[in-house]
Parts: C-alpha cells; sequence; structure tokens
C-alpha cells in the first residue's frame, strides 16, 4: 500500500520547511531540509494547573533525524539555538515517514 505514496514524506518537508543545520556533537555539521514550528502544547503548571505554551519541534523523514541524539544542537536559522531532547515515531510503516523532534531553546 505504501508504494503510491512512497517520497511524499521528503516532499512535503522540501515543499513547507527550510534549511536546518544539525550539529551532532562532531565538529562536522550538516544541513537538511525540516519543517520547523513552534507548536501550542498544554504542561502542567507550579500550581497543578494546566497551562499552554509553545514548543519548538522539529519534522522531517526520519531517516534525517535518526542519527540525533539527547543534547544536539539544532539551528532553523531564525536566531536561536535549540537542543535536541528525544523523537516521536510516526505510526507510519513508510521509510520515509515524517518525524518529529522535540527541542528546547539553549538559553
Amino acid at each position: 500500500m505504501q508504494g503510491p505514496f512512497r517520497g511524499v514524506a521528503s516532499s512535503l518537508a522540501r515543499a513547507f520547511g527550510g534549511t536546518v543545520t544539525l550539529h551532532h556533537g562532531a565538529p562536522q555539521a550538516r544541513d537538511t531540509i525540516a519543517v520547523f514550528r513552534m507548536v501550542p502544547r498544554r504542561v502542567e503548571g507550579h500550581n497543578g494547573l494546566e497551562i499552554e505554551t509553545l514548543v519548538p519541534v522539529l519534522r522531517a523523514p526520519r531517516h534525517e533525524l535518526a542519527d540525533l541524539s539527547e543534547g544536539d544542537l539544532v539551528d532553523p536559522k531564525d536566531g536561536q539555538i535549540y537542543r535536541f531532547l528525544f523523537l516521536e515515531e510516526s505510526s507510519s510503516p513508510a521509510s520515509d515517514a515524517l518525524v518529529t523532534a522535540q527541542l528546547e531553546v539553549v538559553e
């Protein structure tokens, strides 16, 4: 079933994304095409109430983000540097499925 859809995720990342630099803890950084966004998430506040905040995420084909490790740096060219936290896998079995990388701002 995935035959007609093969390559769609990569095409979407190219169409809606931009160049992002990934720093893997090695001196050599690499550029990739990915979609960077600030998405709303609900988190628990100090007093137990839920608050809505914006969380930085990066979406790209699985093979583009597979080698990221916790703490690696991401530069989406928006004036901020972000630290990679973890990868949210997609339920799609396609080899090029879009996955989501959770990030945090480097202060």
